[in-house]
């Protein structure tokens, strides 16, 4: 399905896009468009980027924290995982363990995927444009 800002329902409004993706969102989404969550998530990623004057610093940079965020959460749930593991291991095995990911190798991560997917977001929002007025 071909979505809009004028398609969609009252949240994903662009008012309400500048606060954030909701758990109404989620629900809308699911009910309108029988998407997933982490569908609706992107879709409202996509919709925030086009109602987001990418021109202004300060309003980029908070639809980049937003996104940075989402993608920060696998590294939460991998820290998560390897404190409860760090207990079993070894010392060899906890420095090998503790040079594989260091905070800056995290950040170039987060920034590297966070390009990929304006990039992507953008030429979703050119195809968009040829179907659809915004």
């Amino acid at each position: 399905a071909v979505v809009s800002t004028q398609s969609t329902g009252a949240a994903f409004a662009p008012d309400k896009l500048k606060l954030g993706f909701s758990q109404a969102m989620a629900d809308e989404a699911r009910e309108r468009y029988k998407i997933t969550a982490i569908q609706s998530r992107k879709m409202y990623e996509i919709l925030r980027l086009r109602a987001t004057d990418t021109s202004c610093p300060e309003a980029h940079k908070a639809y980049r924290l937003d996104v940075k965020r989402r993608l920060n959460k696998a590294f939460q749930k991998e820290k998560k995982a390897m404190a409860r593991q760090r207990a079993r291991l070894t010392e060899e095995e906890l420095k090998a363990l503790d040079a594989t990911k260091t905070p800056e190798q995290q950040h170039e991560f987060l920034e590297r995927s966070f390009l990929e997917l304006e990039t992507e977001y953008r030429k979703v929002i050119e195809r968009m444009a040829a179907f659809v007025e915004f």
